[in-house]
């Protein structure tokens, strides 16, 4: 029988699943009106998985719906637990519910008033891309596919308009 050796986490800290949805120009942050950027997700509610809890906030949030979803990594703050996953998504990310404001990052280093959590995972993912080996080759070959299905997913008058790769792009 094998036992738990990592200790459990505080009963307090939120649980909460977060989304790397990468796009053509960037990852996808969302805000409510006045708020600062973070990563799309959201908290699970009393039952519901936090890869359920992901597909639901995603869906009502950003109006996208995920196909796939790779689990990337933990990261633990003092007041919150995050499950981080890669997703796969389809459609047109609109803001929806109480999000007002979306954008498009192209580095962690981003002007983009964003909060603390968000920043420091998407360092943590930007490391998870470049890393030698099985599993960033993995993670690479994942975001070809993710691209491939976004050009099949965009109209073909979106294909035109393009945007500097770095640039922090609005879109709402």
């Amino acid at each position: 029988m094998e036992y738990r050796t990592e200790p459990r986490l505080p009963a307090s800290l939120a649980r909460r699943a977060t989304a790397i949805v990468e796009l053509p120009d960037g990852v996808l942050v969302t805000a409510r009106t006045g708020g600062r950027f973070a990563l799309p997700g959201g908290n699970a509610n009393r039952g519901e998985l936090r890869p359920q809890a992901l597909l639901r906030e995603l869906r009502d949030s950003t109006g996208l719906r995920a196909h796939s979803i790779l689990y990337l990594f933990d990261h633990i703050t003092p007041h919150t637990a995050h499950k981080v996953y890669l997703v796969l998504a389809q459609g047109t990310p609109r803001p929806q519910g109480e999000l007002s404001r979306m954008a498009v990052i192209g580095s962690p280093d981003s002007t983009l008033d964003m909060f603390n959590d968000s920043r420091a995972i998407l360092r943590r993912y930007a490391r998870l891309r470049g890393e030698e080996g099985p599993k960033g080759e993995a993670l690479r070959a994942l975001l070809g596919l993710a691209r491939y299905i976004a050009k099949l997913d965009v109209p073909a008058e979106d294909l035109s308009a393009e945007t500097p790769q770095d640039a922090d792009v609005a879109l709402a």
